[in-house]
């Protein structure tokens, strides 16, 4: 005798599959989380890592064993009002006089030109210029402090906008000029530098160059052009130029400059 069998599937063994299948799907969906909120960590950090070499400069970039990028404030002479100008030019009167080199910042091909303003979560990168950082709420607002992300802007601002350059004047020996104004000539040494996204020139001449020492104070971080000029009293005035590129880090400005003029003072009538 034999027994027809239908094969089937009980309601235990019904419940049992279906709660495999939910914890299977909750594993999935908290790894599909994890994995989610990790990439959008590491896209803000990379972001705040971007926006703060772009306002400060890469100290990486050297060319000829010169530092070449200073960032925003190597070219306009000041921090960014806002983030936005990192992206698009800030209006400056007359235009051609501005030295902004932008876009800073530049936004792969799919997003917005200011796409860089926000966080990982869709949010708004916090930034003010007097705060010298920038951050991110992490996706939880004030609520979660834990969850900030802050990005030091790495200086403070006397090294990034209040350098110094020091340095000489000195003939084509090495020499310079003597202090008992027995030269029949007048030395005058210009630095050329960005001031609140303008270029700005500041002079020194006579008594403000005591035996050819020069010194500039409150100078912003960069690459600035110095140019010295020696005019002879005597007919019928000629006069000698030279101009050089000094680099200012932030913090150690520009020391012990040498600004030679193709002039002996020995042979000075």
């Amino acid at each position: 005798m034999s027994t027809d069998r239908r094969a089937g599937m009980t309601l235990l063994e019904l419940l049992v599959v279906l709660m495999v299948l939910s914890l299977i799907l909750t594993a999935a969906v908290k790894a599909w989380d994890v994995t989610l909120e990790r990439g959008r960590y590491e896209t803000t950090r990379k972001r705040l890592d971007q926006i703060a070499t772009a306002i400060t400069g890469d100290p990486g970039y050297v060319v000829a064993g010169r530092r070449a990028d200073f960032g925003f404030i190597g070219d306009m002479g000041r921090l960014p009002e806002n983030l936005a100008e990192l992206a698009i030019a800030p209006p400056v009167s007359p235009p051609e006089s501005s030295r902004w080199r932008g876009p800073y910042m530049r936004a792969p091909f799919n997003e917005a030109p200011t796409a860089f303003l926000f966080d990982g979560w869709g949010d708004s990168i916090l930034y003010s210029k007097d705060s010298l950082f920038i951050r991110s709420y992490g996706g939880r607002g004030l609520a979660d402090r834990t969850r900030w992300m802050t990005h030091s802007l790495g200086f403070e601002r006397q090294a990034l906008l209040l350098n110094s350059v020091q340095g000489r004047v000195v003939d084509v020996r090495g020499v310079t000029p003597p202090a008992n104004d027995t030269i029949l000539g007048a030395i005058k040494v210009t630095l050329e530098y960005p001031f609140e996204g303008r270029n700005y020139a500041t002079s020194l001449t006579g008594l403000e160059l005591t035996s050819g020492q020069f010194n500039f104070a409150s100078i912003p971080q960069g690459s600035h052009t110095l140019r010295g000029k020696y005019i002879h009293f005597a007919p019928p005035r000629d006069s000698v130029m030279t101009t050089m590129n000094v680099t200012v880090y932030p913090g150690f400005g520009a020391q012990d400059v040498r600004l030679q003029l193709n002039v002996d003072w020995n042979s000075e009538p």
